[in-house]
């Protein structure tokens, strides 16, 4: 049976709360320190396996570490490419609300931060939480636009490249109280693709959908200083999570997407058999309070619930978490892997055929906020 077992530790950097990897090196936000790093993968073999992955040999060597603006809180980071090939790291600031960028050079070493993007502190949301913009989630495109969310303003900005500059051209605009924190790309049936956002309080998925060249599409937002709405996104679809409401209620935390490719189904049945495997399949997203994980599906095109919010079991209610504030859920093949965040604790669920996701074990983890596998890569 898969389980997780301790190894040592990689790294002391201090509070890493995101990690990203690029070949041989891992970038990580911490959280606490106001700070980014990058760290190169090192395998220390011993010779006692052929893997020297798989026997805790692996330590993060520091390259870099930057200060980011201070009190900026990072949460959130990924790397983009501009038109003139430069590699750049993108941070999301959940406490002042900025967005920074930063250069990378050919060595992976991180270079002082070269622009700071401002949130709008006039436009928030409803909500204590939403007393001023919260940058919480950096998506860079295929097509080198990147989307960034503001949890505290209800917003998604759009940006574009002007040479190595990153410059903020617009915004989706979504309903007061939603809260976006995260996004994630699913896959389309050719080749296309939507974006679901993760909206913490209003515990639902939206889905995104691109405007096509004809303009069919109703994108949402309005004027503001910070650029004018986008018209090249609208709103497709909200799904409903089920969240918990009362004095603490459920905050919407992390996406998790298993192809169908991945495990033999017949969750198919009365499904669009044209639509490859590889753009189908299901979504697991977590509701921190209650501590559960919701399953849904994908069709390439549409997501779904597979039961009603307020029915027992996997298909509506969904399942424990395994711990306690579910910050991260990682799938690895047709294996989820949660980052309970406050039970200091890693839990473990093989998603079976029918994409229920089946408990294998609980694994002490200090304060766990992210998974990045390494090993065997």
């Amino acid at each position: 049976m898969p389980s997780i077992r301790p190894a040592g530790v990689a790294s002391d950097v201090p509070s890493p709360s995101w990690l990203l990897r690029e070949g041989d090196t891992v970038f990580a936000v911490l959280e606490d320190t106001d700070e980014v790093a990058s760290l190169r993968i090192v395998y220390k073999d011993d010779h006692s396996n052929d893997n020297p992955a798989k026997n805790g040999k692996v330590k993060l060597e520091e390259l870099s570490r930057v200060k980011l603006p201070a009190k900026s809180g990072p949460t959130h980071a990924a790397i983009a490419v501009d038109p003139l090939l430069g590699r750049h790291l993108i941070t999301a600031d959940y406490q002042d609300g900025t967005v920074c960028v930063l250069p990378i050079d050919a060595d992976d070493v991180l270079g002082p931060v070269a622009q700071v993007m401002h949130g709008d502190p006039d436009h928030h949301g409803p909500l204590p939480a939403q007393e001023g913009p919260h940058a919480h989630w950096i998506l860079p495109l295929a097509d080198g636009r990147v989307l960034t969310t503001d949890l505290g303003a209800d917003r998604i900005y759009v940006h574009h490249w002007e040479g190595s500059r990153l410059v903020r051209t617009g915004f989706i605009s979504l309903a007061p109280a939603t809260g976006p924190r995260d996004l994630h790309v699913l896959p389309g049936p050719s080749g296309d693709w939507r974006i679901a956002v993760v909206d913490e309080w209003g515990c639902t998925v939206t889905i995104l959908e691109p405007v096509d060249r004809n303009g069919v599409g109703s994108a949402v937002g309005q004027d503001n200083k910070d650029g004018e709405q986008s018209e090249e996104f609208w709103v497709a679809q909200t799904v409903g999570l089920g969240g918990d409401g009362g004095e603490h209620p459920d905050q919407a935390a992390s996406l998790a997407f298993v192809p169908d490719a991945l495990h033999v189904t017949d969750s198919s049945e009365g499904q669009d058999t044209e639509v490859p495997p590889f753009s189908s399949g299901f979504v697991y997203v977590g509701l921190r309070g209650s501590e559960r994980i919701v399953t849904l599906y994908w069709d390439g095109r549409k997501l779904s619930r597979l039961a009603a919010e307020s029915e027992a079991g996997w298909k509506g209610r969904g399942i424990s978490c395994g711990g306690k504030r579910p910050r991260h859920i990682k799938a690895v093949g047709n294996m989820l892997i949660v980052a309970n965040e406050v039970s200091d604790n890693l839990s473990l669920f093989r998603v079976a055929d029918d994409g229920e996701p089946v408990h294998l074990g609980d694994y002490p983890a200090g304060s766990p906020t992210v998974v990045l596998p390494l090993a065997g890569v």
